[in-house]
């Protein structure tokens, strides 16, 4: 009981904080497209390009890890490619 417990409450705080640092990184990439002067659907699409690269990135290199597989160097180089974008923010 106390790991399932143990469990459930840690997957819960890892989905609030990651809850609000998307809506904080949505937020801060929002802005600053529509400061660079972007509107409508550009403007609210745009935050979600850099996000889903590491998102997407990220899931490859833990499936490559889940199968002891080594990981494809095109999920490397768009992992950091997407982290350095997100720092330079």
């Amino acid at each position: 009981m106390t790991e399932w417990l143990t469990r459930i409450t840690t997957a819960l705080a890892v989905v609030a904080v990651a809850g609000v640092a998307a809506i904080i990184s949505y937020q801060h990439a929002y802005e600053l497209v529509t400061t660079h002067g972007e509107t409508g659907l550009t403007a609210h699409l745009l935050p979600f390009t850099v996000d889903g690269l590491i998102w997407a990135a990220s899931m490859v290199v833990l499936d490559a890890s889940r199968r002891n597989h080594l990981v494809p160097p095109l999920a490397k180089w768009s992992l950091a490619v997407g982290i350095v974008c997100r720092l330079r923010r």
